[in-house]
């Protein structure tokens, strides 16, 4: 499976600061879920405290995951669509590459916590 993956210098970054720079960021169009994990086409699964769905349409899914890291934290974003080739194309122009940008770019994962 195809994986982005950001590093950010910040240690202990929650799934609720990582929700709040996403719904920030993404805008209403995209329904984020803690605890919740994409799985094929439209399908969720449980996921742990340090995991999130990003949701657009039934093809617009990923799924996030936050760990701790030992000077920072690291996000990853997997594609919640699976079906054979769509991979690249999602990770290229879809919500993967939005969500990596979106979180890479975020100046208050960088600092400390407000």
């Amino acid at each position: 499976m195809v994986t982005s993956t950001i590093t950010v210098p910040r240690s202990n970054v929650t799934a609720d600061e990582v929700t709040a720079v996403l719904r920030g960021r993404l805008g209403s169009r995209y329904t984020i879920t803690p605890g919740k994990r994409a799985k094929g086409f439209g399908k969720e699964v449980s996921g742990d405290a340090n995991s999130l769905l990003v949701a657009g349409s039934w093809l617009e899914r990923a799924t996030v995951e936050i760990a701790g890291l030992e000077h920072g934290t690291e996000i990853k974003v997997s594609p919640g669509a699976t079906y054979f080739g769509l991979i690249r194309l999602a990770h290229r122009i879809g919500l993967v590459r939005k969500i990596h940008n979106a979180l890479a770019q975020a100046p208050e994962l960088a600092g400390a916590p407000e």
